[in-house]
């Protein structure tokens, strides 16, 4: 530590993040990481067990390797990751990855329209297949549709790939729609208890249209769900251009978990814990992801303004009923003809 501090860049490349957000964070969970002194030996310092905690998401090795590394024994270089990351989100989720309100999904839905040209937007949805270790007695509940065991990261992210919330541990064997109905987002979603902002007119126009979600195809189309047109669907360009619109929005959250990899290379190998520990882990991860992102991440700016046409937003179509489906329809229109975006063309045939 004391050789890495005199060279900030190599401080970073070995412990994924720079040394004023290693000291932010330290800050936050040194009084949680803190141990009572015996009179038989002296306990682990918090800065040491943020380190080889930080050092285990980095690189990935074994606890036996980390164990060398630091000159710990096996099992106590375990059981110091587990504890450290169980604190890392307890003390970061309040400040990193808090409940988002009602002005948060306001806030959030005007930075989608701003970056991804997607009104009432307030987040993406995906899963992630995080890899793990055989679970003794598990048959084949955590065998993914890949082939390999896992458990199921769910997140939403905003538009600047910050996790607005995630939940872990579902069966890789599930879907990510099943995954969605059983985590306590999908069931808050389901029950109005996310407090959603109240629909509101997209720009130009006056009909109420309700805040939503992007999701790929194996999320289901829901009111406050929006995914693309299947396959047998695409009759029509406008509908390819929204699937092309859609899409631009969604993969925040494809970038969220591609940064998160490219941080922390335990995700790249199965994690040999139990799924408990794991869901903890991954919990821990996520939140730093943000607390990094804040701290030493860039923001992509607007590349394209909303143009709005309002000729041709006279020329829409009553929304007459609000369901999923006519909402889709109703979207799709008006991204393609009232609201587009310079290259959305190229789609067409």
């Amino acid at each position: 530590m004391r050789e890495l501090n005199t060279y900030p860049e190599r401080f970073q490349n070995f412990y994924r993040m720079s040394r004023e957000c290693f000291y932010n964070v330290l800050a936050l969970v040194k009084e949680g990481l803190e141990k009572r002194s015996t009179n038989f030996r002296e306990p682990i310092c918090p800065e040491e067990r943020l380190l080889i905690t930080l050092r285990y998401f980095a690189s990935g090795c074994s606890f036996k390797a980390l164990s060398y590394y630091f000159v710990k024994g096996h099992s106590t270089v375990r059981a110091v990751v587990h504890q450290t990351a169980k604190v890392i989100w307890e003390k970061l989720q309040p400040k990193y990855m808090p409940v988002p309100t009602t002005a948060k999904w306001m806030q959030i839905a005007d930075r989608f329209h701003s970056l991804w040209n997607l009104p009432n937007c307030i987040g993406s949805i995906d899963g992630k297949h995080i890899r793990i270790q055989a679970p003794p007695r598990s048959g084949s509940a955590y065998i993914n549709y890949k082939g390999f065991f896992s458990t199921v990261l769910l997140a939403v992210a905003d538009a600047d790939g910050m996790f607005v919330t995630v939940d872990v541990g579902e069966y890789g064997r599930n879907s990510d729609g099943r995954a969605l109905m059983n985590s306590n987002f999908g069931r808050a979603l389901q029950s109005s208890n996310l407090d959603l902002p109240q629909p509101r007119p997209i720009p130009g126009d006056v009909k109420q249209i309700p805040f939503y979600f992007t999701a790929d195809e194996a999320f289901p189309l829901k009111k406050n769900i929006m995914k693309p047109f299947s396959r047998r669907e695409l009759t029509t360009n406008n509908r390819r251009i929204f699937n092309t619109r859609l899409s631009r929005g969604r993969k925040s959250v494809e970038c969220s978990f591609g940064m998160l990899a490219a941080k922390f290379a335990v995700l790249n190998t199965p994690i040999r814990c139990t799924p408990d520990k794991v869901d903890i882990l991954v919990q821990a991860m996520c939140v730093l992801h943000n607390a990094i992102k804040e701290c030493n991440g860039t923001f992509t700016t607007p590349q394209y303004d909303n143009v709005i046409h309002r000729d041709s937003i006279l020329q829409l179509p009553p929304l007459t009923h609000s369901n999923a489906k006519n909402i889709r329809e109703y979207l799709t229109m008006y991204l393609s003809e009232c609201a587009p975006i310079p290259y959305q063309d190229r789609y067409c045939v």
